[in-house]
């Protein structure tokens, strides 16, 4: 996965679960050097863009990406 993303030098890395069941590959990203979104930034971020913290696939989406952003430049997270 890492080998083929190497075209996208400015990449962000969003994981599912990164809280449970996608914790390990976060953490292996975050140890191979990469950025990865916060899972938590996420959640807040869907809390205060939508007023509630229910969880769709397009407000995750969203949530992410709007961190990302938000987050370009700052260094690695996790």
């Amino acid at each position: 996965m890492q080998r083929y993303v190497r075209r996208w030098p400015e990449r962000v890395w969003a994981v599912e679960g990164a809280n449970g069941a996608g914790r390990p590959l976060a953490q292996r990203l975050v140890a191979a050097g990469e950025r990865v979104v916060p899972a938590k930034l996420a959640a807040r971020v869907r809390l205060f863009d939508t007023g509630h913290n229910r969880k769709t696939d397009a407000l995750d989406a969203h949530s992410i990406a709007v961190v990302a952003v938000g987050t370009a430049g700052r260094g690695r997270g996790r």
